[in-house]
């Protein structure tokens, strides 16, 4: 019925509701079975009130009144039980809650913009190339580290590959640290490369045939809208670390990478790291 389906959107209270109707219900069709009245006097034990008390010489009227009042007492007991199991199960989950999450991430984003901005004024000041190449390297690290955080993996679980069009229509790798699979990670990327989406993800990637004995079990890649400018690739080392809620969290802190790369000094940055690398 529909209104037992708008009950449903208030989850455990709304099903404890509805039995608390349907007992209800039920004791008014056949309050004079001995079930009922064995139920009815169990309830009254507890409560030393004399209106709640179970008496022989009652009306129907005050049994069936008092009886609503022992389902109505004993089901908000319930669902205080219920609630409580809820959290305590949350807790044990380590579930963090809206407010604490949004704290941290707020600073996290803060801080990773504080290091971009560093980058940037550095470029645009025409810092010497040193403090250029170091700021520019924080910014990347930063980006990194936040990133390790989301998907809560370990340094050796997870590796980064920034990526730019180079010569001769050749794609470019750059990286602060050697991928553990670097061939199996240029072929994902060109793969990635080949869908018009600036987010390709692939949260299996040892079932592509020529990757299935790869160390890289996960792989996302975000890189600008249209002629490829510059791209990040993550590389995951370990299985299953994909859930719906980091992935929302990926897109939303890598949201300005579709960007970055129109920036063309900090793309020329980019691309001097790859030859100071070689």
């Amino acid at each position: 019925m529909e209104w037992k389906n708008k009950l449903k959107q208030f989850g455990p209270s709304g099903f404890i509701l509805i039995g608390i109707i349907s007992v209800l219900l039920f004791y008014l069709n056949a309050n004079n079975t001995n079930i009922i009245t064995a139920l009815h006097i169990l309830m009254a034990k507890p409560f030393t009130f004399r209106f709640l008390q179970y008496g022989e010489e009652y009306s129907p009227l005050h049994k069936a009144f008092q009886f609503f009042v022992f389902i109505l007492i004993y089901g908000l007991f319930f669902v205080g039980i219920v609630n409580a199991f809820i959290v305590v199960k949350n807790l044990f989950k380590k579930k963090p809650t809206l407010i604490a999450r949004n704290i941290h991430d707020y600073n996290s984003y803060i801080d990773l913009e504080d290091k971009l901005g560093d980058a940037m004024i550095a470029l645009e000041e025409r810092f010497n190339s040193r403090v250029i190449d170091e700021k520019v390297t924080i910014f990347m690290n930063t980006k990194e580290m936040e990133i390790k955080r989301i998907f809560g993996v370990s340094e050796r679980q997870i590796d980064f590959i920034w990526y730019f069009h180079g010569k001769n229509n050749d794609i470019e790798l750059v990286y602060l640290k050697k991928p553990a699979d670097i061939h199996g990670a240029g072929k994902l990327i060109n793969s990635a490369l080949d869908m018009p989406d600036v987010r390709v993800k692939e949260a299996a990637v040892n079932s592509q045939l020529e990757l299935q004995n790869s160390p890289i079990k996960q792989f996302i890649s975000v890189r600008n809208y249209g002629h490829l400018k510059l791209g990040l690739a993550v590389l995951i080392l370990k299985d299953n670390v994909f859930t719906e809620e980091n992935l929302q969290e990926f897109t939303y802190y890598t949201s300005k990478m579709i960007l970055l790369g129109t920036y063309i000094p900090f793309l020329r940055q980019i691309k001097k790291k790859k030859q100071l690398a070689n």
